[in-house]
């Protein structure tokens, strides 16, 4: 038997930040990680001799001070070489059958640029990002205030009510919905409160990451060392074992067994309740809860390299592809053998300074892809998937690409290379709950005061991840700064955090 005063299963950022903090205040602390190699969707690979990311493409409030860079100086993992800042004159940019916009950086330059663009809809603008910017505000997690005041608006109201409130213009109302394809939820379902933070963060300091997820990953995992923790991988947790409504062992699927005064699961409460020795432990309604929360759509992956010269794409810009300007219908989905609605385009080549030695330009792409669309295939296994499945993956990348050739004719005939994956390669390398890239579904009935949170009725078991609090490396960073305060006390960190911030 293996002690430690907190043993972690999984290593996503959520973990890693959970084992950061807490080796840092002193905590012995074990990660148990199934892969061969820790950082979930922070992972990259390699296809065509060049690097690809799996989840990480880039994220927000990482200029100095701002949330994300103040948690990874906190934490000791912050390496300036580890992130690119993208385009300040546009570091997004999205496409509509009638128009085109390209988000700035900062709060001044985006909205001097949608008051040109739509100048009837000057006041609206400025009423919403007022509110994005005072909604934000009431997240201590978000803003390092040792007071919970969020107000109820901020997470009970819909994006959509708020937006269709304000203004009537359908393509404005595309405009500030378009981030919803960053957390796979509704207008009609995020409350206006998680939506406004994932706005703020991009619109302050949107960043790449210059040499992918895994550099970030490994600066965890040396951070976590060298306070004296322990990060094993291919150590699969297959069962929990409980007495007297704590955790008193953890097994792995080699027979190992490991302890903790504290336990996390940094993996999918669906998937932590399948480990547990005794299910009783957990009340009959909770399970019934978690079970039946609905997972966010899952996503089809093209990875794809052309020229450098004929790339279309700027490495420091990502690109939104969209087939319809209706507000509420142009992040719907149909079926593979229709046409695409959105997708996404970002570059594994983000540093200014890199070259690509084989002249080649990475390109992911990710569009909306169910995993109804694979259920005759679930049983499969991978590499040995048949015909049909092969069709499917043609089919929907097809349809994919035919949507960006619309807005950048010749791209399709640039490529060199293309590899695509479905839910199912998330549920074989990921083991993500009907490969869904998001977690759960995060509407209003899942998240703010009616998230799942880090508690469980097994008294030393918590919960940890994208789908206990809200997806995205800043999401689910802060979920782990959040579990790791049940164990220390969150109050002293946040003024810890609050202190730093205004040194940096």
């Amino acid at each position: 038997m293996k002690n430690a005063d907190v043993l972690i299963i999984g290593s996503g950022i959520s973990s890693l930040t959970c084992a950061a903090l807490l080796s840092k205040k002193g905590k012995s602390v074990i990660v148990l990680e199934q892969h061969s190699k820790s950082g979930g969707y922070l992972h990259c690979f390699s296809r065509f001799g060049e690097r690809f990311d799996t989840g990480a493409h880039y994220v927000g409030a990482m200029d100095p001070g701002q949330p994300f860079h103040t948690l990874l100086s906190y934490l000791g993992v912050l390496d300036d070489s580890l992130f690119t800042p993208l385009d300040p004159t546009g570091f997004d940019e999205f496409h509509y059958p009638d128009f085109n916009l390209k988000f700035p950086k900062g709060y001044d330059a985006l909205i001097q640029m949608l008051c040109q663009e739509f100048p009837r809809e000057k006041s609206a603008i400025l009423k919403y990002f007022d509110l994005v910017q005072r909604a934000v505000k009431h997240f201590p997690t978000y803003e390092f205030s040792d007071v919970a005041d969020t107000p109820t608006w901020a997470l009970d109201t819909p994006l959509s009510a708020v937006v269709t409130e304000l203004t009537s213009d359908r393509r404005l109302q595309c405009a500030l919905y378009a981030y919803c394809a960053l957390h796979g939820v509704a207008p009609t379902d995020i409350g206006f409160g998680f939506h406004a933070i994932v706005t703020d963060s991009l619109i302050r300091g949107p960043y790449g990451l210059a040499s992918g997820g895994d550099a970030l990953a490994q600066r965890f995992v040396q951070k976590i060392e060298e306070c004296g923790g322990v990060v094993h991988t291919r150590k699969k947790v297959t069962r929990l074992e409980i007495k007297d409504r704590n955790v008193i062992m953890a097994v792995t699927e080699s027979g190992e067994c490991f302890s903790g005064d504290w336990v996390i699961s940094g993996i999918h409460p669906k998937a932590t309740l399948r480990l547990l020795s005794d299910s009783s432990a957990m009340t009959p309604a909770f399970q019934e809860r978690v079970s039946s929360l609905q997972e966010s759509v899952g996503l089809l992956g093209i990875y794809a390299t052309c020229p450098v010269e004929e790339s279309p794409f700027n490495p420091l810009r990502n690109y939104y592809f969209f087939s319809s300007d209706d507000p509420m219908g142009f992040l719907q989905w149909d079926k593979p053998t229709s046409s695409t609605t959105a997708a996404f385009v970002t570059s594994a080549m983000r540093s200014p300074k890199s070259t690509s030695k084989s002249g080649m330009h990475p390109i992911n792409i990710h569009s909306a892809c169910p995993i109804s669309w694979c259920e005759p295939w679930l049983d499969s296994k991978f590499g040995e998937r048949p015909e049909r499945y092969v069709d499917l993956k043609a089919t929907a990348s097809d349809q994919t690409l035919g949507l960006i050739e619309g807005y950048f004719p010749g791209f399709r005939s640039a490529i060199k290379n293309v590899a695509v994956s479905t839910p199912l390669t998330n549920l074989h390398f990921n083991g993500s709950e009907e490969g869904s890239a998001y977690g759960i579904y995060h509407s209003i009935a899942n998240t703010g005061i009616r998230a799942l949170g880090p508690r469980t009725k097994v008294l030393n078991l918590l919960l940890t991840g994208q789908s206990s609090l809200f997806p995205g490396l800043l999401g689910a960073a802060t979920s782990g700064l959040r579990t790791a305060g049940q164990i220390i006390g969150i109050k002293p960190i946040l003024n810890e955090l609050r202190s730093l911030r205004g040194r940096l």
